[in-house]
């Protein structure tokens, strides 16, 4: 088995299987109405999105705006959502494990703003012992006076976009503060935050030396961060970077060679010592400390509640994505898709229990799964032991690519479809 391509995200690999299955959409009513049934007992996330930044980072084309006014009335709207759906059994009933804010950057609010959403959501959540409840955030979106609010109400995960330590890189992605300044405050916000300090690099920006990433797997140890996220630089139509170095976008995009230099000096300098592992395929966290409740609840069959626009999400077989203030679309997704999201998922952690491939696959998934580890084998991917297979330093890298064939190569050869 080889590749061409990268995949360098999981959503290459998520979401595929709707193309085969005509979608189903619902009304609200029928959303409404699950949210008053009995809440069923799996693990429950709510994802609340803000799109909107004060400063556009070069490589993003997400769903956010630059801010060009007050977020009074988004702040507002929030709040009646959280106040809304709170008087439902589905929130009275239950608790939740993870809220997760992100956007956009969610600390773009001013303090006044930020206090009363985030009363909000203590006033209509139940939090479940050991939830995890994350905001993301830049640097320069963060003052004293709101790190004290995230702690007051239950905060206690922050997700910093850094996306590199070096001086040029920070230019490249037109990122706020040098790379000193960067390190200084990273460790003030620690002494400040009683939570989980995280970061994000982005690698494989023009010109980045394998010395840079080296350099910052060292400043994340000597921080002594929660976990990093790390991701190959996607050009994505849209951003100001793909305007600005079609040039350098091409050799971005198929230069596979730097990249996987880049990612494996990060990966081995930041793993050097075992104090961190590979949580996830793009996650590396210390023992003990970062847990990525949320990825984890999305990943192995529990729901993700979406709150704001541009939030997507599901409650049991009803996936709700929010497009505007008052619009949002209800899909019923059928208890094959179900099955075989939560399948998918299981292949963003570098260990897959074979207890838990069993027990979503039936008989006939079995067989041609059994023939893709083969494969895999063959091509060292991946690792068999008695209980788990393990994804190899190959197949760390190739990861969402592996997800993706194997999620196809199943859904295509027991329909009968012919693989492409």
């Amino acid at each position: 088995m080889n590749f061409e391509t990268r995949y360098k995200s999981h959503h290459n690999s998520s979401g595929l299987i709707g193309k085969y299955y005509p979608q189903r959409r619902v009304a609200e009513n029928e959303f409404l109405n699950k949210l008053n049934e009995k809440p069923k007992d799996v693990p429950r996330a709510v994802y609340v999105h803000t799109p909107y930044c004060d400063k556009i980072c070069s490589f993003c084309n997400l769903n956010r705006e630059q801010l060009s006014g007050s977020l009074d009335s988004y702040a507002d709207y929030l709040v009646s959502e959280f106040d809304r759906y709170g008087q439902y059994r589905y929130f009275k009933e239950k608790s939740v494990d993870v809220v997760y804010f992100g956007g956009g950057t969610p600390t773009v609010y001013k303090n006044d703003q930020l206090e009363k959403v985030l009363q909000s959501v203590n006033r209509n959540i139940k939090f479940s012992k050991g939830y995890e409840f994350t905001l993301e955030t830049t640097l320069h979106n963060l003052n004293d006076e709101k790190i004290e609010l995230m702690n007051r109400y239950g905060v206690n995960r922050l997700s910093v976009g850094i996306q590199s330590f070096s001086d040029d890189g920070r230019k490249f992605y037109n990122r706020t503060y040098s790379k000193n300044e960067t390190i200084d405050r990273l460790a003030k916000l620690k002494e400040k935050f009683n939570g989980e300090v995280c970061i994000d690099i982005i690698y494989n920006y023009p010109n980045q030396r394998v010395e840079d990433v080296v350099e910052d797997a060292k400043i994340i140890k000597k921080l002594d961060l929660g976990s990093a996220s790390f991701y190959s630089l996607m050009v994505h139509e849209g951003s100001t970077l793909s305007q600005d170095i079609k040039e350098e976008k091409v050799k971005i995009q198929e230069n596979l060679k730097k990249e996987r230099e880049l990612h494996d000096a990060f990966v081995k300098e930041l793993t050097a010592d075992s104090n961190y592992y590979v949580l996830e395929l793009t996650k590396i966290a210390k023992k003990g400390r970062d847990r990525y409740k949320y990825i984890k609840t999305r990943n192995f069959g529990g729901d993700t509640f979406p709150i704001g626009v541009g939030a997507g999400g599901n409650v049991d077989n009803i996936s709700v994505f929010r497009m505007k203030k008052e619009m949002s679309m209800f899909v019923e997704k059928s208890e094959y898709e179900q099955r075989l999201d939560r399948f998918s998922g299981l292949f963003q952690f570098p260990q897959i229990e074979k207890d838990m491939v069993d027990e979503i696959l039936n008989s006939e998934e079995k067989v041609v799964f059994k023939d893709l580890i083969s494969e895999l084998k063959d091509s060292k991917f991946i690792l068999e032991s008695d209980k788990e297979y393990s994804l190899t330093e190959d197949g760390l890298f190739w990861g969402n690519n592996i997800s993706r064939e194997i999620l196809i190569t199943i859904v295509e050869k027991t329909l009968g479809l012919t693989k492409k």
